[in-house]
């Protein structure tokens, strides 16, 4: 087990990509081993991997995304955000995170959220007097809440791993992410304080209403999504399709800013994105086989039994360990590496499989802010061209925030399983 390990974590070390540190690592440990495994044990677990049903909804809401961010969504979605709250000292702040809570309600990728919002909003804060550092802080944490308010990726790898309904993910999630969006806006309510933040015009009735003429399309799009699912009309997958035609509608149709020219364009990077995610999917899928086979769950188990029986326990140590590991690794390989052995452990605390998708997630989402390999800073650096050096002063009460809602939706388990256990 410590020489599977070993090859992952020296491949890691010399760059090379997540995927195939995994699988180079599986393949050299199976061919390698004797009689023991057969080499067609790779080609199956891979295979096996991505042939998952749940896994089909990861295309569309990623193809969705990107007709939202192409269609001229996200911008309608500031500019009626920023007649609401843009007279805030501040204000600014605010609508990034409330476009990100909105937007979250379609695209369940963190990434693409950031890229969309900061490549609009950064430009915009600096212009507006809002220091550089703070612009792209903001604009970084509130892409965090893309994954965790439903429909999210996340939540569907997690869902085909624990074999956990995505529908009830979904549900756990949507409260969580309305905390994050609440919590982010106390920070920057008190930062807009301390830092004497400019305020935008003074917004008016006019405003407002024209905002919400203007954005009625972009603003009935999450509310289809969602409430389809939490009505049972469509499942998640059907959710994802659903997202996809209306997006197509609204960027062709009604908005006219989506070309026929540019879908082969569009199609092409929700590909390349798909296929990503499902290259790390299958490829971990053999590692966690083999680390299952070599009986890495039991000896985890034995670990943690030996430190506390205490459920409580075992939650702070997990959330300490996966806080620490997501400075390092990418959060998808986290995810799709640990679930696997962590669901006997889990099991044996008897800790509840859909609430703890949710700690993981906001667990990863922290982890996207936190370096080295902060993927949400390297993503927001590159859209604005704001140093890390400058983002990271602002960056830590966000960070400090976040891991409070952690801490909460840990330790007190209602605030994620109220709405499966209401609905379901």
């Amino acid at each position: 087990m410590l020489v599977l390990i070993g090859i992952m974590l020296l491949l890691l070390a010399l760059g090379v990509p997540v995927a195939f540190a995994i699988g180079i690592a599986s393949a050299a440990y199976i061919l390698t081993a004797g009689e023991s495994l057969r080499p067609v044990v790779l080609a199956q677990m891979t295979v096996s991997g991505a042939d998952s049903f749940i896994l089909l909804a990861v295309p569309f809401f990623i193809f969705a995304g990107e007709l939202m961010n192409a269609g001229g969504i996200t911008r309608r979605l500031i500019a009626f955000a920023e007649s609401l709250v843009g007279s805030l000292r501040g204000g600014l702040a605010y609508v990034v995170v409330i476009v990100n809570m909105i937007m979250a309600g379609v695209s369940g990728a963190a990434i693409a959220d950031a890229a969309a919002v900061g490549s609009v909003m950064i430009p915009s804060m600096i212009k507006g007097g809002y220091p550089r550092g703070f612009a792209a802080a903001v604009n970084a944490s509130a892409a965090t809440i893309g994954p965790v308010i439903p429909p999210s990726v996340g939540f569907i790898i997690y869902a085909s791993l624990a074999n956990v309904s995505v529908g009830q993910l979904f549900l756990a999630g949507a409260i969580p992410g309305l905390v994050m969006g609440l919590y982010m806006m106390v920070v920057c309510y008190l930062m807009a304080r301390r830092a004497d933040l400019p305020r935008s015009e003074r917004t008016s009735a006019r405003r407002v209403l024209y905002g919400v003429k203007d954005a009625a399309w972009a603003l009935l799009m999450p509310v289809i999504i969602l409430g389809g699912i939490l009505a049972g009309v469509v499942t998640p997958t059907e959710a994802g399709v659903l997202a996809v035609l209306y997006g197509l509608f609204v960027g062709l149709v009604v908005y006219r800013e989506i070309r026929l020219g540019d879908l082969p364009y569009l199609l092409a990077k929700s590909a390349k994105q798909t296929a990503v995610i499902m290259f790390i999917i299958a490829s971990a899928k053999t590692f966690g086989w083999l680390l299952t086979h070599m009986g890495a769950p039991e000896t985890l188990l034995n670990v943690f039994a030996s430190l506390s029986e205490q459920p409580w326990v075992f939650l702070l140590i997990i959330n300490l360990a996966i806080l620490a590991l997501g400075c390092f690794m990418e959060g998808g390989s986290l995810m799709i590496i640990l679930t696997p052995l962590l669901l006997p452990v889990l099991m044996h605390y008897n800790v509840d499989l859909v609430h703890f998708g949710v700690v993981f997630q906001l667990n990863i989402m922290i982890g996207l802010l936190t370096p080295p390999i902060g993927m949400l800073l390297y993503v927001i650096t590159g859209v604005s061209g704001v140093e890390m050096s400058e983002i990271l002063g602002y960056l830590w009460p966000f960070v400090a925030a976040l891991v409070l809602v952690l801490l909460l939706i840990t330790y007190v388990p209602a605030i994620t399983l109220f709405l499966p256990q209401l609905l379901t």
